[in-house]
């Protein structure tokens, strides 16, 4: 029997199918001491979300993972995450770029800290680091080039807020368009697709932001992922938030970005 933390990491990890446990795994104090829930645990994520998330590539998978991980601050997870990542294949920039991309979501401290849990791993791995640069922009047309990508992906919406922003909340759309969009989206490494996704879930994770779900899954619709999509990166990302706040996106979910036929 393996740990809870193994698990979930492990099975959601897993591109669709069932990874071994680890001898390290194994030996994690909660397999010892609470086989049974372990148990539980083990088989829903093994068995369960396995199943239902054929819709994400391996890749995604991680970064759905390490996206909810790092907005919920566990660094113990995010090792392990990180770790099981390389050795599957993953390579670093991804991991990196998936961090990068939350900063504007989950804020600076969360993202420096991953990123300090993930260099480390990297170096055990013997990554030579720094990675490469993946930016495109300059500080001069930033705020340009993330305008473009918003009115691309949401149109109207865009130019309605900035146009019924109050003078006095107006740089908050500019720093939307800079940082947000300028300073990320922009980037090369991932693309718009995958960029979506991992917005999406950072802030299912974050709960009570539902207006800003619905935006980026329609953002997610726009760049051209499925509803299947979706709702599998979702999935991937309950276990570690809860039942009460994967219902709450479901519902973002039904009501921005419908099953077909459903009202």
């Amino acid at each position: 029997m393996i740990s809870i933390k193994a698990a979930l990491l492990l099975g959601v990890l897993a591109a669709g199918f069932l990874v071994p446990a680890t001898s390290e795994a194994a030996e994690l104090p909660m397999g010892k001491d609470d086989p049974e829930l372990a148990h539980v645990m083990d088989y829903y994520i093994h068995h369960d979300i396995a199943a239902q998330t054929a819709a994400l590539s391996a890749d995604e998978r991680v970064m759905a993972t390490v996206t909810t991980l790092a907005a919920q601050g566990q660094q113990t997870q995010i090792a392990r995450a990180v770790d099981e990542a390389l050795a599957g294949g993953t390579e670093p920039l991804i991991i990196r770029e998936t961090l990068y991309q939350i900063a504007p979501y989950v804020g600076f401290p969360k993202v420096e800290d991953a990123l300090e849990t993930a260099n480390s791993v990297f170096r055990k791995h013997g990554v030579k680091l720094p990675l490469a640069k993946q930016g495109t922009v300059t500080d001069e047309n930033r705020f340009e080039q993330g305008l473009d990508v918003q009115i691309g992906l949401y149109g109207d919406r865009i130019r309605s807020a900035r146009a019924n922003a109050p003078k006095d909340a107006a740089h908050i759309q500019d720093d939307l368009a800079s940082f947000c969009f300028g300073d990320t989206y922009t980037r090369e490494g991932l693309n718009v697709q995958q960029r979506e996704i991992i917005t999406f879930a950072a802030i299912a994770t974050l709960g009570g932001a539902e207006p800003q779900l619905k935006g980026h899954i329609l953002g997610n619709k726009s760049a051209g992922n499925s509803r299947a999509k979706v709702i599998a990166a979702l999935t991937t990302i309950s276990p570690y938030i809860g039942f009460p706040r994967t219902l709450n996106a479901m519902r973002c979910i039904n009501e921005a970005y419908p099953a077909e036929g459903q009202s």
